[in-house]
């Protein structure tokens, strides 16, 4: 018993040309794959940026309640004295 040919030279020709149209196709997948991945990250800082800038706009606008409400506070207190002084 010999070893046997398993192919012959054009199979394994037409066997490469097509494990070759094969890689040409993943490379093709994994470009788009890689495009859709790097549009999602910015996409995502994106998002965060708004978020950091909405968080900050929030903050401004509750430290402005708090000092409005400290204000009002003080007239309230400023009121109470002046009546608790007439009386």
């Amino acid at each position: 018993m010999g070893l046997e040919q398993w192919y012959d030279n054009k199979a394994l020709f037409e066997l490469i040309q097509e494990l070759k149209e094969q890689i040409a196709s993943l490379k093709i997948d994994m470009q788009q794959t890689q495009t859709m991945i790097r549009d999602y990250n910015g996409l995502r800082e994106r998002i965060d940026r708004c978020e950091q800038s909405m968080a900050e706009a929030s903050g401004s606008k509750s430290g402005g309640k708090d000092t409005w409400g400290y204000i009002v506070g003080g007239i309230g207190l400023l009121m109470a004295l002046i009546s608790y002084a007439v009386r």
